[in-house]
């Protein structure tokens, strides 16, 4: 597939202008040439999707968004005019109808019936049929032996938001292990490409809002929605900085062996108050937390250039020092961090490099999170940082704004405390005091944060709430993550390490919504490498984050 850019004509530019047009981005007409108007839609387009480059280039991977994008669309008016006519198709009929049958997949996937991600393919065989059936018996319709598509069906499709027996089903023993195990084995999952650490932003249900976390956070205040109940868990406000809170041992005891350490912090906000309760399981060892732990420089960053320069960071530049070597945008950098868009080295040699900006890391992340606990923060990634001597330099004025301290060295062993606290900076900066937030950091810096960590490859969150039936009746979803995963030859060990900060408001009753928040890390260490052994953690991560929301939700959370 060839690269559509500024300069190039034809047919194909004609194809992807009438394609802009649709999808509300490009104004103009189809004239076949890619101009600078065309350029612009392109890039507003990708700045919408974070984890695309944001170059004004319609190369495979954006043209492949918008493509998913406009079978959205068209899939959302291929059931209505379905459910308003008064033909019936059967199941092979339906199976060459291909923008239909996504669009069947993604209301069935919605309601908790249907997997997501690569298995929203438009191949409706035995897996969509039984989804289909398990939908008219949530809803109580009839259906035809052989099964067909009725407009009656398809109508009810459309208007159905929840089934509540999707929901109530999850909390049976087993139940979503098996789901999320069955779906390994669907999309032929290994330790190179699991099926929920590597699903990806794109393969995520909520992919066209992620870019709005930022507006969807600074609502919090003014939208005038209560937090979920406490129930019996103890709140309190949320600790200054530099004070580790209580947490308590007693609460998780529903999370199985596989999950080997936890710590999640639940948020209620009623009354302009922000109060948290912790809750851990082996909260506050110390632990090798691979890449999750990349949001502790990105974080340090963003802090000592909030103290240096209030202003916007998209003005600052990553470089070598006194060198016109390669250079990146700080906002990019940290995508590329976050995203893996380039590949895995690349994010691991960035972070690398902006761990080069801290003398004292182990001090600094102490200072913060008030954990006295010996550790190790080296903060190499296993590979040389992509630039040895970095500076950071505003890209206006030619200023230095931070300079290189020290190199990068040796692991990451903190504990899962430590992260959530984190990412709970992030989620919650905008409720917190100048004594509770991170010091220096600015909202615009906050800001280049969200939009990194929303473009995170591990959509366990947004997994669970589609697996529990509530993508529709869930809005303003709000996921900032970091997955950390690896073998250990020392330890003889495959562990996967999950740190997240979720928002959304829960709209299960209409006549009162509320909002849930919670930030959480979680980490599976099992003996052994190899596919069986990744799938292994992988699933109980993804089942455990079910679970956990589902609590939530429910407002059950300390029925073990």
């Amino acid at each position: 597939m060839a690269l559509l850019s500024l300069g190039s004509s034809g047919a194909e530019v004609s194809k992807l202008q009438e394609k802009l047009i649709k999808l509300g981005f490009f104004s103009s007409t189809a004239s076949g040439s890619f101009d600078a108007t065309t350029e612009s839609a392109v890039k507003r387009f990708q700045t919408q999707r974070p984890w695309l480059l944001t170059d004004g280039v319609a190369g495979p991977m954006t043209l492949g968004e918008i493509d998913d994008s406009l079978s959205i669309l068209d899939g959302q008016d291929a059931l209505k005019a379905f459910a308003s006519g008064s033909i019936s198709l059967d199941m092979t009929s339906l199976r060459s109808k291909r923008i239909l049958s996504l669009a069947i997949q993604r209301r069935l996937r919605g309601l908790g019936l249907y997997p997501g991600g690569k298995l929203i393919d438009g191949d409706f065989g035995s897996r969509s049929e039984g989804a289909l059936k398990d939908f008219c018996n949530g809803v109580v319709i009839s259906v035809t032996t052989p099964l067909q598509l009725t407009p009656p069906i398809a109508d009810k499709l459309l208007i159905t938001q929840q089934i509540p027996s999707v929901l109530n089903d999850a909390s049976k023993p087993g139940r979503i292990s098996t789901k999320y195990n069955d779906f390994q084995k669907a999309v032929g999952a290994t330790d190179a490409k699991l099926g929920f650490l590597d699903m990806g932003a794109q393969q995520s249900p909520f992919k066209e809002t992620i870019y709005r976390g930022k507006d969807f956070l600074a609502a919090t205040n003014s939208a005038g929605i209560k937090s979920s109940s406490p129930g019996s868990i103890s709140f309190s406000n949320y600790p200054n900085i530099g004070t580790k809170p209580t947490i308590s041992t007693s609460s998780l005891n529903f999370l199985g062996s596989d999950i080997t350490e936890a710590c999640i912090c639940l948020g209620h906000f009623d009354g302009g108050q922000l109060t948290t309760s912790w809750l851990g399981k082996k909260a506050l060892d110390i632990v090798e937390c691979w890449s999750a732990s990349k949001i502790i420089p990105i974080l340090n960053v963003l802090s000592k250039v909030g103290n240096r320069i209030p202003g916007n960071p998209s003005d600052l530049i990553l470089k070598n020092t006194g060198s016109a070597g390669r250079q990146f945008e700080l906002p990019i950098a940290l995508i590329d961090i976050c995203s893996y868009r380039i590949d895995v080295p690349h994010s691991n040699a960035l972070s690398a490099t902006l761990n080069a900006f801290e003398s004292n890391r182990e001090q600094w992340i102490k200072n913060q999170t008030g954990n006295t606990k010996s550790i190790e923060f080296g903060g190499k990634y296993g590979i040389a940082a992509t630039i040895g001597v970095p500076e950071i330099r505003d890209r206006s004025s030619g200023s230095q704004i931070l300079s290189f301290q020290s190199t990068a060295t040796g692991g990451n062993l903190i504990s899962a405390y430590d992260l959530t606290r984190f990412i709970s900076f992030v989620g919650w900066h905008g409720l917190l005091s100048n004594t509770q937030k991170l010091p220096g950091i600015s909202d615009r810096g906050i800001e280049q944060a969200v939009i990194a960590l929303g473009t995170d490859t591990a959509r366990y969150v947004d997994t669970a709430i589609s697996t529990l039936g509530l993508e529709n009746v869930v809005d303003s979803l709000v996921v900032l993550s970091k997955l950390g995963f690896g073998f250990s030859e020392k330890r003889n060990v495959t562990e996967l390490v999950y740190t997240a900060f979720a928002q959304f408001i829960d709209r299960q009753n209409p006549s009162e919504p509320k909002f849930r928040f919670f930030a959480l890390t979680l980490r599976s260490s099992q003996p052994g490498p190899g596919n069986a052994v990744a799938i292994q953690v992988d699933t109980a991560i993804a089942t455990a984050v079910t679970e956990i929301i589902r609590r939530i939700v429910t407002e059950d959370f300390l029925n073990s």
